[in-house]
């Protein structure tokens, strides 16, 4: 798996979890059955009570994403979330400003 920046927003984590997907089918049908163990494996601890809901689009099916519920965690919450499992690789290659 590629190298990761230590902290990521949520769309480049995003990104991250799909490429891994496309790459790895082992990992892909983890991703599907249980999401929280899958996303477990980068160091990203989502807890139970958020619910995940893994898709896959086709030519026939295509989802549309609705805005955050002011009542759910907002991007910002989840980002938190998503850097509070801290380093996603090898922290020390991160101390390099040129990466």
């Amino acid at each position: 798996m590629s190298e990761t920046p230590k902290f990521m927003s949520r769309e480049e984590f995003e990104k991250v979890i799909v490429e891994k997907a496309r790459e790895d089918a082992d990992f892909k049908k983890a991703l599907l059955g249980k999401p929280h163990e899958a996303i477990a494996r980068f160091g990203v601890q989502v807890p139970e009570e958020v619910e995940i809901k893994v898709v896959e689009e086709s030519a026939r099916v295509l989802y549309l994403v609705l805005p955050d519920n002011p009542d759910e965690l907002t991007d910002e919450q989840l980002d938190e979330v998503s850097a509070a499992g801290g380093c996603y690789g090898h922290c020390d290659d991160f101390n390099d400003p040129g990466l």
